[in-house]
């Protein structure tokens, strides 16, 4: 028979991959942020996502009801920053794009949103996980399982699931930046193309959650 902690290792293996390693802003800036800096800058987003991350479900731990109204109540402005950001970055990257691919170098512009540099990374990881409601009601709801059976194991039992879980987080979003990187290093042409891409994939996304905010929005509860 497995033990209490193999349980919660395997249960955590199998739900993460569904939040950690799907398509969003985090990933498509991660991709971004490789290609400005190397590997490094999507390790850097990751750390920026686990700052926000760890106290939030420590939190959800604790104070789960609590937590679930406060962000029903500030969804909306909570994706209102999301959709700003995401398209102040896309507007840098394309800069950028623009300017690589007339032969004047890269602004760097993209690089030093946030705050600038290595720093600009960790916080582009931290704005797009503690403003991104999706991500918070992801921990309520298909996530909420881990913190409900690593409870039974007290604070031990909680860090072993925690462990298992953000370990993929910064795999998978180093993993992503890595990508990025080796197509800045094939030329200025191919990153001109992919800096403009991600500019427009992230814009897709914004746009994405706007209008699903302006649904939920002007949605009219059914009688019944």
């Amino acid at each position: 028979m497995l033990s209490s902690y193999r349980v919660v290792v395997l249960l955590t293996l199998a739900i993460t991959p569904s939040g950690a390693l799907s398509p969003g802003p985090l990933s498509a800036s991660a991709v971004a942020l490789g290609a400005l800096m190397g590997p490094l800058g999507g390790f850097l987003a990751a750390l920026g996502h686990m700052v926000v991350e760890l106290p939030y479900v420590l939190l959800l731990y604790r104070f789960t009801s609590t937590l679930r109204s406060f962000i029903g109540r500030f969804k909306y402005a909570l994706n209102l920053v999301v959709v700003l950001f995401l398209l102040y970055f896309s507007y840098m990257l394309l800069r950028d794009s623009i300017s690589i691919a007339m032969g004047l170098g890269g602004s760097q512009g993209s690089a030093s949103v946030a705050g600038g540099g290595l720093l600009g990374a960790v916080v582009t990881g931290a704005l797009l996980t503690g403003f991104n409601a999706y991500f918070l009601l992801w921990w309520l709801t298909v996530g909420y399982p881990l913190i409900e059976e690593s409870s039974k194991l007290g604070l031990r039992g909680f860090t072993v699931m925690y462990v298992s879980h953000v370990w993929m987080d910064f795999a998978w979003l180093t993993l992503l930046a890595g990508g990025g990187d080796a197509v800045r290093l094939l030329g200025s042409t191919p990153y001109a193309i992919l800096l403009g891409a991600l500019a427009a994939i992230l814009v897709v996304f914004s746009i994405k959650i706007a209008v699903t905010t302006f649904k939920d929005m002007t949605a009219v509860p059914r009688a019944g």
